[in-house]
């Protein structure tokens, strides 16, 4: 078995991608460095790229970083002023590791991000992959990744039966891609098999004429590319219903709650929710305030998780006092789930 490294960093050199706002930058089409790696950067753009494509990703980073340059101001930032800047993200555990582990840096780490594998495998939210990569891109250290972009590149190379669920799959994958890993250039090399899956390797439709390890490449030899990897068995996903309830005040402003930390949209603002039925409905408004009605009923909406469905009945109340602590639409600085974005959206 011959490693796809080589053939791999020479298109890497030409056609990578050099010039995403967290990377360093490649001088030279050797891959020297002109500008030396910011790790605060490359750890908030992995934890990003979680579940996230860099499309989108891009223009959360650099927003990210106007709030929060320094992994300094990120720990001493409130977790619902990180929020704000994540929302629209997904994944809020995300967000929430992202400020618990630079407040555990601060204070255990004196300020400074670990070098060492374990180290950083203990920090919240971190993981194998997203440890090796940070480790490999900020300090060219020899570690390896899987993310689903590797994942799929190793898995049509080798025509890797299964799917990464299953233990086997998985535990075969990562051996190739320690296999794959070169000791020299491994920052290079990671950054390279990720753009090689995310630009040509895609989940349809990929580019196998201008890949570099084609000829190494099973898949493209036996005409198998769509075969792998193997998709994974589908599951019916259940619906679920529920009304939000929109109390407006005669101000105009609108009242929050902040949701638990575990669960859906953990930690972000959003409004009471109760069960999807009139009578529920109007039993929740009346113990809200003594002078709350009903206004209307907005556009419904539906919101799909990873594992089922949610329809969303947005109801407007209108409240007359402030009984409760409301906030203002043109002014709101609390992290929203994307359902909650839509309501407001739909406000006169």
């Amino acid at each position: 078995m011959n490693s796809i490294s080589k053939p791999l960093l020479q298109w890497f050199d030409q056609f990578g991608r050099h010039s995403l706002p967290w990377q360093a930058t490649y001088s030279s089409p050797r891959g020297g460095q002109s500008k030396p790696a910011n790790i605060y950067h490359i750890w908030l753009s992995e934890i990003m790229l979680q579940q996230t494509q860099v499309s989108t990703v891009i223009d959360y980073f650099n927003n990210f970083i106007q709030y929060f340059p320094t992994l300094k101001s990120l720990a001493k930032a409130e977790e619902d002023a990180v929020l704000a800047q994540w929302a629209g993200l997904g994944y809020y555990a995300r967000a929430r590791n992202l400020h618990k582990t630079a407040q555990i840096i601060t204070e255990k780490h004196q300020g400074r991000f670990p070098k060492e594998f374990e180290q950083v495998l203990d920090l919240p939210g971190i993981g194998r992959s997203t440890a090796g990569a940070i480790l490999a891109l900020s300090f060219n250290q020899n570690h390896a990744i899987l993310d689903g972009n590797v994942k799929r590149v190793l898995a049509r190379v080798h025509q890797v039966k299964g799917h990464y669920s299953q233990a086997e799959t998985l535990n075969k994958l990562w051996q190739l891609a320690e296999f794959h890993t070169p000791n020299n250039r491994t920052n290079h090399y990671t950054q390279a098999i990720m753009d090689l899956g995310a630009t040509l390797c895609k989940r349809s439709k990929p580019e196998c004429e201008r890949c570099p390890i084609q000829q190494g490449c099973q898949a493209y030899q036996n005409n198998t590319q769509g075969k792998y990897p193997n998709p994974k068995p589908k599951k019916n996903k259940p619906t679920r219903s529920i009304a939000m309830l929109v109390y407006r005040n005669t101000l105009g402003e609108i009242y929050l709650e902040k949701r638990p930390e575990k669960g859906i949209w953990g930690s972000l603002w959003s409004f009471k929710e109760c069960t999807d039925d009139r009578q529920t409905i109007e039993q929740v408004v009346k113990k809200f305030s003594p002078d709350t009605r009903i206004e209307r009923y907005l556009a419904p909406i539906k919101h799909s998780f990873t594992h089922y469905h949610l329809n969303i009945r947005p109801v407007l109340v209108t409240c007359s006092t402030n009984v409760k602590k409301f906030y203002s639409i043109a002014n709101l600085k609390v992290g929203v789930p994307a359902p909650v974005k839509n309501i407001i959206a739909q406000l006169d």
